[in-house]
């Protein structure tokens, strides 16, 4: 049978390139739609649209976790039953779904305490739409798992377009306020589950047995450990209104440091991209140094591609914020900068996490996750009250850390890697040196100076990143090809 382009199947590089691509152009256009929505809705509604799509989020992290990456490691190795598992996999998280819908709806009808001033309609709608994104995301975990990373990217840009151009449509055409934002997020998780259902055609398994013991065996430490991930990166931005978040009104704080997290999270979603395209990777390793050779790869990425773009974050904010944001999130500098250190441990957490999944490792990240999501909540609940969206972003990151040193203690446990030469983090250091004072300079140069050397920096690092050789050799081939193709095609 032929290969379409959704089948192909890609390399660590390749794939990362695509996913990367893809959360580039998905995280453009939900921070356009914030900023859209932000302007054309009453501040109130706009805070009731927020919070279900935090809701929506956070059922997202939960239906993404468990069966689907339980899904991705069966179709990733190869496993015999593998259309025992997709049935399986298929069933649990529907169902799941279901659940999450109905415990919703149970308690958002009668008492409306989660979407304030809802009514039945938009509940209905978002009830729906849970469901719909468990097919989805199982769906997704198979095309993960058969490393077709073109599918995935593209089911993704497809739900973002849609929910940006059906969500300003509802708003602004048709004047449906909550109920049409609700529609417009059921239209487009229907998109994408009919995408990837396509793209999944000639691997979809017909009626037979169902793994089901071994697989909801797999499932729910999966589940536990990616839902308490997911709660990492949504749990400061639901409570912190609801904790005082702030002296000019929770509404105004919230809005500030919703800001923040947009900014000072976006260098994760591409880091989760990498780490998701390793995933199937690891998971067929004929070896534990096999596993950790792809492993050490992706976690190479986050200092040379990652950690430049934080740095700017972190030394610069306020030029990034004058050049993203209006004047009125000029507040946002110091939750920023806060997120932005959590953010490295997210990124290391993340990948360590994935690594330590696609291995069968899932009981020991189970045992492990609560921990971090506890201390994340004893400084929301210590430090809001005091400082605000300040102490919301120091929980962030103390949750975050936490994960990253438990997991890393896990990973040097089972998979024992060499102990790593000192000579690449002096290298690195020295590059990163380089861009940290272009960086400073640019805080205090005006908009376009700064600009101009925040670009400079960052070309400097990359350069000198090239020289030192700390380009892992995989991305370098595949950066390689791709310049010399068009010239080959010229």
């Amino acid at each position: 049978m032929a290969t379409t382009g959704m089948q192909r199947e890609r390399g660590i590089a390749g794939g990362s390139a695509v996913l990367v691509g893809a959360v580039a152009a998905t995280s453009v256009l939900n921070y356009g739609l914030g900023v859209a929505l932000a302007w054309l809705l009453p501040p109130d509604r706009f805070g009731v649209v927020g919070t279900l799509l935090s809701l929506l989020l956070l059922a997202t992290s939960v239906l993404a976790a468990g069966f689907p990456w339980a899904l991705a490691r069966a179709v990733a190795a190869n496993h015999a039953d593998e259309a025992a598992t997709f049935r399986a996999a298929l069933l649990g998280n529907v169902g799941l779904g279901l659940v999450l819908a109905v415990a919703f709806a149970a308690v958002q009808l009668p008492t409306g305490a989660l979407l304030p001033g809802v009514g039945p309609v938009p509940t209905v709608l978002a009830a729906v739409t849970v469901v719909l994104l468990a097919l989805g995301s199982v769906q997704v975990g198979a095309l993960q798992g058969a490393r077709r990373f073109d599918a995935v990217a593209t089911t993704r840009v497809l739900e973002c377009v849609a929910k940006v151009i059906l969500v300003v449509a509802a708003v602004t055409v048709f004047a449906l306020g909550v109920a049409g934002v609700a529609l417009a997020l059921l239209i487009s998780a229907a998109v994408a589950a009919a995408w990837s259902l396509r793209s999944l055609r000639d691997r979809l398994p017909g009626r037979g047995p169902v793994a089901a013991a071994r697989v909801f065996a797999d499932a729910v430490p999966l589940s536990v450990a990616t839902t308490g991930f997911g709660i990492l990166g949504t749990l400061d931005v639901l409570l912190l209104g609801a904790l005082g978040g702030g002296t000019g009104g929770a509404a105004l704080a919230v809005g500030v440091y919703q800001a923040a997290a947009i900014i000072g999270r976006a260098p994760f979603f591409l880091g989760s991209a990498v780490s998701e395209a390793a995933f199937p990777h690891i998971a067929a390793a004929r070896t534990p140094a096999d596993a950790h050779r792809i492993t050490a790869n992706a976690l190479r990425l986050i200092p040379l591609a990652l950690v430049p773009l934080q740095l700017v974050l972190l030394v610069a904010p306020d030029l990034v914020l004058s050049v993203v944001l209006p004047a009125a999130y000029a507040d946002a500098t110091g939750p920023v900068r806060v997120i932005t250190l959590g953010t490295v441990g997210l990124l290391v957490a993340d990948t360590l996490l994935k690594a330590l999944l696609a291995r069968g490792f899932g009981r020991a990240v189970a045992a492990r996750v609560p921990f971090a999501v506890a201390v994340q909540l004893a400084g929301l609940f210590l430090a809001v009250p005091q400082f605000g969206p300040v102490g919301a972003a120091w929980s962030f990151a103390a949750g975050s850390w936490t994960m990253a040193v438990l997991l890393a203690g896990a990973y040097l446990t089972r998979f024992r890697p060499p102990r790593p030469r000192p000579a690449p983090v002096v290298r690195w250091a020295a590059a990163l040196g380089v861009a940290a004072g272009a960086f400073l300079a640019a805080d205090h140069a005006g908009t376009v100076p700064g600009a101009a050397l925040v670009l400079l920096g960052l070309a400097a690092y990359l350069g000198i990143a090239a020289r030192f050789g700390l380009v892992p050799a995989d991305v370098a081939e595949h950066v390689r090809r791709r310049v010399r193709r068009p010239a080959t095609e010229s």
